[in-house]
C-alpha cells in the first residue's frame, strides 16, 4: 500500500470505496485499486453494514443478563451486555447491588441492562437470562407475588414499553457466561 493511502483516515478510505461499488466496479478490480485482500475488504463491508443496521436501530440486538447474590439474601450483583448478531458486545455493565436476594439482582440486572439498551439509542431486543422465574413473570406467565418484586416488575415494565420490540427467554447459565462475569464482578466491586 502507498503511504498517501495508508495516511488516509478509514472513512476516507471506506467512502472511496463505497462510491467504486456504486458505480459498478468489481470487488477484486477495488480489492486491486485500493492494495488489499477481497476477503478483507468484504469483511470490511460486512462489519460497515452491521454497524449501520445496529445505529439505525433496524436489528434486534440480545440483551444478556445475570443477577445473583453470595448467600441469598447476601452481597449482590448486577451484569448486562448488549450483543449484536455475532455476539461482538456492543455495551456492557456491572454494578454492586449490596444486600439483596438472587431474584431481586435478576430484576436489577434486566433494569441496568435496560438503561444501558435505551441510553445507546437500541429499542429492539432480544432478552435473555438463566432466570426461568424472571423470564416467565416478564412474559406474564407467572404472578409476582413477593411485594419488594412487585416494584421491580413495574420498574421494567416502564423501561420495556419504551421499546418498539422486545421478547425474553431462559437460556441455560452456559449460554450467559458473559452476562454471569458481570454480574460477579458487580458483586465482587464490594470491596472496593
Amino acid at each position: 500500500m502507498t503511504k498517501e493511502k495508508e495516511k488516509q483516515p478509514t472513512s476516507v478510505r471506506l467512502s472511496r470505496v463505497l462510491r467504486k461499488i456504486a458505480d459498478g466496479h468489481s470487488l477484486d478490480k477495488i480489492a486491486n485499486e485500493e492494495e488489499c485482500l477481497r476477503e478483507a475488504l468484504k469483511e470490511a463491508l460486512k462489519a460497515l453494514a452491521d454497524k449501520i443496521e445496529v445505529e439505525s436501530g433496524k436489528v434486534k440486538l440480545t440483551l444478556a443478563i445475570d443477577g445473583a447474590a453470595r448467600g441469598n439474601p447476601g452481597p449482590a450483583g448486577a451484569g448486562a451486555a448488549i450483543l449484536d448478531s455475532h455476539g461482538t458486545s456492543l455495551a456492557e455493565k456491572s454494578e454492586f447491588l449490596g444486600r439483596a436476594t438472587n431474584n431481586e439482582a435478576e430484576y436489577h440486572s434486566l433494569i441496568i441492562g435496560l438503561q444501558l439498551a435505551l441510553e445507546r439509542g437500541f429499542h429492539r431486543l432480544h432478552i435473555q437470562t438463566d432466570s426461568e422465574l424472571l423470564a416467565n413473570q416478564i412474559r406474564g406467565d407467572y404472578k409476582v407475588k413477593e411485594p419488594r418484586l412487585k416494584a421491580l416488575f413495574a420498574k421494567a415494565h416502564a423501561l420495556l414499553g419504551q421499546l418498539e420490540e422486545w421478547d425474553i427467554t431462559n437460556v441455560p447459565r452456559e449460554q450467559n457466561r458473559l452476562a454471569d462475569r458481570l454480574c460477579n464482578i458487580g458483586i465482587d466491586k464490594a470491596g472496593e
